[in-house]
């Protein structure tokens, strides 16, 4: 069932549920006021009655009126007025009564003075009525209840319900239509949103409401769409570019080594640079891999407590094995007497990488191949890690741009990298929730401030 429609049945029935409740409570008001007006005209007829033929009935010495003869009596009628003496007995009666009324019909009304009671088809009105002489009568009045205000008012009702639910319903549809134009709108744009052209956006309205918000939000969303659609082609685009060099290197320095012999020497200055290529490849290679497999399988990575001055020492090691001609000064300030405050939350893999990944930088962007790496823990209670180079810093407009993959500044072009260690870096800390800060004055340095939260 389309939204419309549904809108338009709830709207319809809602209103349709106020009117019924409503049209009962002016019919129930209305049909309690003939009832009121009913018993008050019974009341009126059996005072008047009592008062004409009680008196009659004393000064004559009467106990009981004569029920009239069949021929002069209405065998079929609407109302009736009876007369009933203290023990009961009927001693006067308008037209003959349908049966008698039971004692404890009477004794009821005797004992509440006057009272409404149904009898048979008859709406009956029982009264007590004290004589001149001291004695006590009853008085019945009934009558058929049947108003014919009360029909009427029925008929007009019901006409009203139906023609008012009816208009409901059609108001209803047009309002549930307005309501939900700019949804067909807002879909209809969103259908013209092709991946070939990421730039088109959704038209914002000027009401400051729900809709407005959501074409907001969307908007937002194709931003990020966008974002990771250029990030994805410029992925392409480097890593194509990345993988292409070291490959064509390789390819012609072999075929060119190929086409004659030549002395050993050149041989293995061929196979050696061969090897660097190929350790370039593999070492992008193994970053790409890395990288992706947290952004494709973060949640699912493990976590634990370790020892984080133990997984500095791994990074520092494991870098000047590979690389010896590097220099790391590490340094613990502020070291907590109780051991548990050295430990935080995380992947000792990945961390270690990512520290390997900025003393790496660091010592390849230092003249002197020096990096200094500060360990130390805040009055708050947090970890914090400083990872500092003597390069020539990076400029403020970059700084956004060095975790992007494959970006590299044209002042660092001339150092050898691929430009994926920052961006590797980047998501493993996000993944970590570390918090990270990145200083790059000219010409004194960068300085990467790893603060660990809480926990």
């Amino acid at each position: 069932m389309q939204i419309r429609t549904r809108l338009t049945i709830q709207f319809m029935l809602i209103v349709a549920s106020i009117m019924l409740v409503a049209m009962f409570y002016i019919y129930f008001q209305f049909k309690t006021h003939l009832q009121n007006e009913f018993y008050g005209n019974l009341r009126t007829k059996g005072n008047f009655t009592a008062g004409v033929v009680i008196g009659q009935l004393e000064r004559e010495g009467l106990v009981e009126v004569t029920v009239p003869k069949t021929g002069t009596t209405f065998t079929t009628f609407t109302e009736n007025i009876s007369i009933f003496d203290e023990n009961g007995r009927r001693v006067y009666t308008f037209n003959s009564s349908p049966s008698n009324i039971s004692a404890a019909t009477l004794n009821e009304v005797r004992n509440m003075g006057e009272c409404r009671f149904m009898h048979e088809k008859f709406s009956a009105f029982g009264m007590k009525h004290m004589a001149s002489s001291g004695k006590t009568y009853t008085i019945v009045s009934e009558a058929i209840f049947d108003s014919e205000e009360l029909r009427k008012l029925t008929r007009i009702l019901i006409v009203v319900f139906c023609a008012f639910t009816a208009l409901v319903a059609v108001g209803g549809w047009v309002f549930a239509g307005q309501a939900l134009a700019p949804v067909s709108r807002i879909m209809n744009q969103v259908d013209s949103v092709l991946p070939t052209d990421m730039s088109h956006r959704l038209e914002t309205s000027k009401n400051h409401d729900e809709l407005a918000r959501l074409v907001i939000t969307f908007n937002r969303l194709l931003d990020r769409i966008q974002q990771a659609f250029n990030g994805q082609k410029m992925f392409l685009s480097n890593i194509s570019h990345e993988l292409k060099n070291p490959l064509t290197v390789i390819i012609s320095q072999l075929e060119i080594i190929l086409q004659k012999n030549r002395p050993v020497e050149e041989y293995q200055q061929t196979l050696q640079s061969v090897l660097d290529d190929t350790r370039e490849l593999n070492e992008i290679s193994d970053k790409l891999m890395q990288l992706a497999k947290i952004n494709a399988t973060g949640a699912e990575v493990e976590f634990g407590q370790i020892r984080i001055d133990e997984v500095v020492w791994q990074a520092k090691a494991a870098l000047l094995k590979s690389n010896p001609e590097f220099k790391i000064n590490f340094e613990i300030v502020n070291l907590p007497e109780e051991e548990e405050k050295l430990y935080v939350q995380g992947n000792e893999q990945l961390l270690r990488t990512a520290l390997l990944n900025l003393m790496e930088n660091g010592c390849k962007f230092s003249p002197d191949r020096n990096v200094k790496v500060r360990l130390s823990f805040s009055p708050q209670g947090n970890t914090i890690i400083e990872v500092q180079d003597r390069g020539p810093g990076i400029p403020a407009e970059e700084l956004p741009m060095v975790f992007e993959p494959f970006y590299r500044s044209p002042k660092t072009s001339s150092v050898k990298g691929s430009g994926v260690g920052l961006s590797l870096v980047d998501s493993i800390l996000k993944l970590h929730r570390i918090e990270l800060n990145v200083s790059g004055r000219q010409p004194q340095g960068t300085v990467f401030r790893l603060v660990f939260p809480l926990g």
